[in-house]
C-alpha cells in the first residue's frame, strides 16, 4: 500500500502556526482528568451507549486495524509512532490540537503521530463525538472532522439525541462526505468497537486523562514544552528512547495502516 500523508486543508499551515503560538502553554497543564473515576470508568463509558445495527462500511479486519492504529496526523510509513489519546469535549485537547498538528507535520516522514479516542466519563458527548470522527475516518476525513469539533465546541457539547445526530450529519454533508454512509457508520457496531477498543487501551496503559501522548508503553513527558518545535522534539526524543517498541501504536499489536481513501477521490 503506498505511503502518503494525511491531506491538509489549504492555508492550514499559517493558521496552525498562529494558533500554536498563543495556545502552546496549555500543554503544560494536566488537561482533562478522569474525574476520580479512573481509566476503567472512562473505558466503560465508551461501551455504555449501545451501538445501532446499521451495516458498517468496513469489514472486521479493517475495524481491527483501526483499533490497532488510530488515525494519522502525518505520513504513515516505517517510522516510530507517537500516539495521542484525545477527548473532543476536553478543553485542553481543543486548545492543543493545532499545536499537535503542527508538530506532526514537522515530523512528517520521521515520526508518525496517530490519534486514538479516550472519551472521559465527565463529558456527556465525548463518546458520540468520538464515534462521529471514526465514521468520518472511514471516508478518510478524520482530521478535518476532528478539527471542526475541536474548534466549535459551543455548537455541539450541549446537544443530545436526534439534535446531536443531525448536527454530526450536517457537518459530514458540509465536508463533502457521503452522508448516508456516514450515518450508517455512526450508528454501527464497528465504530462503537473502535472507540471502545481505544478507551480500553487507554485504561490498560493507565492514562490519567487527556490529552495523553504515548510511545511504546511510556507516557511522554511534556515538561518544558511551549512551542510546536518543543513538542516535536519531545516526540522525537521519546520515540528514539523507546526503540523498536515505538514501531507499534501504543495499545495496539500491529504497525499503523494508511488512512482510508479520501471521500470523493
Amino acid at each position: 500500500m503506498p505511503l502518503r500523508p494525511y491531506p491538509m486543508k489549504p492555508g492550514r499551515s499559517s493558521r496552525l502556526a498562529g494558533a500554536a503560538a498563543g495556545l502552546s502553554v496549555l500543554l503544560l497543564l494536566t488537561g482533562c482528568g478522569t474525574g476520580g473515576g479512573g481509566s476503567e470508568e472512562a473505558s466503560e463509558s465508551a461501551a455504555a451507549d449501545p451501538a445501532g445495527t446499521a451495516a458498517p462500511s468496513q469489514d472486521a479486519e479493517e475495524v481491527e486495524a483501526s483499533i490497532d492504529s488510530g488515525y494519522p496526523l502525518n505520513a504513515v510509513g516505517d517510522h516510530p509512532v507517537v500516539t495521542m489519546f484525545t477527548d473532543y469535549e476536553c478543553p485542553a485537547c481543543q486548545s492543543a490540537h493545532a499545536l499537535v498538528e503542527e508538530a506532526a507535520q514537522s515530523l512528517d516522514g520521521e515520526v508518525t503521530v496517530m490519534v486514538k479516542n479516550y472519551p472521559l466519563p465527565m463529558h456527556d458527548n465525548a463518546v458520540p463525538a468520538a464515534r462521529a470522527v471514526e465514521a468520518a475516518a472511514m471516508q478518510g476525513r478524520a482530521v478535518e472532522y476532528a478539527d471542526h469539533l475541536y474548534e466549535n465546541p459551543g455548537e455541539w457539547i450541549d446537544l443530545s439525541g436526534a439534535e446531536l445526530d443531525d448536527y454530526f450529519r450536517d457537518i459530514a454533508d458540509d465536508q463533502g462526505l457521503e452522508t448516508g454512509r456516514f450515518a450508517a457508520d455512526l450508528s454501527s457496531g464497528a465504530v462503537a468497537a473502535i472507540v471502545d477498543g481505544h478507551a480500553g487501551q487507554a485504561a490498560e496503559l493507565g492514562l490519567p486523562g487527556t490529552p495523553s501522548f504515548v510511545t511504546g508503553d511510556q507516557t511522554i513527558d511534556l515538561d518544558g514544552v511551549r512551542t510546536a518545535d518543543d513538542l516535536a522534539g519531545a516526540f522525537r526524543d521519546a520515540a528514539e528512547e523507546a526503540g523498536d517498541d515505538a514501531l507499534i501504536p501504543s495499545g495496539g499489536t500491529a504497525a499503523p495502516t494508511a488512512p482510508a481513501q479520501e471521500a470523493g477521490s
